[in-house]
């Protein structure tokens, strides 16, 4: 949020809300589609008023879809939008998904890697079938929630404007949905952590309450028959989404091999959750992995 006055009629003063600093904004000069800037003082998104920016801060803009597939974590991303004046509408496959943009309006889509009838990738590739005129910004959400194990961003998102850990669901990705509704095509750069100010008290329990679905299970376990090759299917998005360049530069031949170590620690992760099927993790993850590869046109001979 921000205030500001008039000082003619082609610039505006604008006060940041988080220390006070002001600016002046010459409104002639301004780029297009830029319509908010971080402070340089404490980090925090000043919009410019009128703009569309300034306009979802108010909420009045701001209707989110939310592709996930697990219930209680939709649940806890429309509380995180909620918060900051969005509206999250949930559905949990990429055919529901589908159906909610050929039939409404959205501001921005926030897709997992992983749905239970489709890959994020796939949805991916099928909105510019279901898009209007104007392209709506999309944000792919890792599916693994672990937080030390990638330390390296992806090098493709397949079709999406940006990505996101579910670990930094609470202090990232209001940031990011301000970055691309701002700018559009992603102009103004990627949200880090280290750009935003301390956690708020809310963002704290959020966090809390993310940790506790991993710890319990209730993101990924499932009862019934198929828990392990979902996770499988899970782990095998995750692989692709942060080795993309490798996909894309090796041969088919060599490239199990080349994604070796991550299969690795796939079948570590896979593992502590299943160790009574110890004798079997390893080939069920390569399935997964080979029928993903299959669907991106991939053919392991």
């Amino acid at each position: 949020m921000s205030s500001a006055s008039n000082t003619g009629a082609s610039s505006i003063i604008v006060k940041c809300e988080g220390c006070a600093k002001t600016y002046k904004i010459h409104l002639d000069k301004l780029p297009s589609g830029v319509s908010s800037f971080p402070c340089r003082a404490c980090g925090t998104l000043v919009p410019i008023p009128g703009t569309r920016i300034d306009k979802t801060l108010k909420g009045q803009v701001g209707r989110i879809l939310v592709v996930v597939e697990e219930e209680e974590l939709g649940k806890l991303i429309q509380r995180i939008l909620g918060g900051n004046d969005y509206q999250g509408h949930l559905v949990n496959s990429g055919k529901d998904a589908l159906e909610a943009l050929k039939k409404e309006a959205w501001d921005l889509v926030l897709v997992s890697v992983y749905l239970p009838d489709m890959m994020g990738y796939e949805l991916l590739d099928r909105l510019p079938d279901v898009q209007s005129d104007s392209k709506i910004p999309s944000i792919l959400l890792s599916a693994v929630h672990h937080a030390a194990r990638y330390k390296r961003a992806p090098t493709s998102l397949y079709g999406a404007d940006d990505y996101l850990e579910r670990h930094h669901l609470p202090d990232l990705l209001i940031p990011k949905i301000h970055r691309l509704l701002s700018s559009g095509d992603g102009s103004l750069g990627q949200v880090t952590p280290s750009h935003l100010p301390p956690p708020t008290d809310d963002q704290v329990l959020i966090r809390r309450d993310l940790e506790t679905l991993e710890r319990t299970g209730h993101i990924y376990e499932d009862p019934q028959m198929g828990e392990i090759q979902r996770m499988c299917r899970v782990i095998a998005g995750d692989i692709a989404l942060y080795n993309e360049d490798v996909i894309a530069s090796t041969s088919p031949e060599n490239l199990l091999d080349a994604i070796a170590s991550d299969l690795t620690e796939g079948e570590a992760l896979l593992m502590s959750k299943f160790p009574e099927m110890e004798d079997q993790l390893s080939h069920l993850l390569r399935g997964e992995m080979l029928r993903l590869l299959n669907s991106r046109g991939i053919q392991i001979p």
